[in-house]
Formats: C-alpha cells, sequence, structure tokens
C-alpha cells in the first residue's frame, strides 16, 4: 500500500513506528536522528542525491536592500545551523 503525507513529522512518526520508509533531506531530520528515532541512509551510489534550491524574486526586486538582507541572513543562518548541505558548483 502507498500512503503519502506531506509534514515531516508525520512522515518521522511512521517511520519511526515501522510502517514505511520516507526521501527527505539530511537536514530535516538532525533533530530525529539525534533522538535514535530513525536511522538515515543514502539514496543511490557514491554520494547519494543531492539537489539544488532556488530563491525566486521578481525582477528588478533583487536589488531590494531587505530582499539582499533577506538572502544574505538565510545564506549564513543556512551554512551554519544546517547539516549536510553544500554550496551550489557555480
Amino acid at each position: 500500500a502507498l500512503r503519502t503525507a506531506e509534514l515531516t513529522p508525520m512522515m518521522v512518526q511512521l517511520v519511526a513506528a515501522g510502517r514505511g520508509v520516507a526521501a527527505l533531506p539530511n537536514w530535516a531530520l538532525t533533530e530525529y536522528l539525534d533522538l535514535d528515532l530513525v536511522r538515515a541512509v543514502r539514496l543511490g551510489e557514491g554520494e547519494g542525491v543531492w539537489r539544488t534550491l532556488y530563491a525566486a524574486v521578481r525582477d528588478g526586486d533583487e536589488r531590494v536592500p531587505f530582499i539582499q538582507e533577506f538572502m544574505d541572513t538565510a545564506r549564513a543562518l543556512c551554512f551554519s545551523n544546517l547539516s549536510g548541505i553544500r554550496r551550489a558548483a557555480g
């Protein structure tokens, strides 16, 4: 049977209860891994599966000060607080 869930805590609860598997980014699992609720394994061979996340803004808004500040803050906090991420090539 296939069951879909959109909320990370619900997915983790199903996996922790032995009711399935889930494919989630490593950074979303840190607290659950620390509590030994689930175990993480890589998908695929070698380094596993990597995806690039993008931020989109309307044309011209990339120079708006609060947008620039938001992007700088997001970049800094992501790389200082999330485990298992890396900068995109290019």
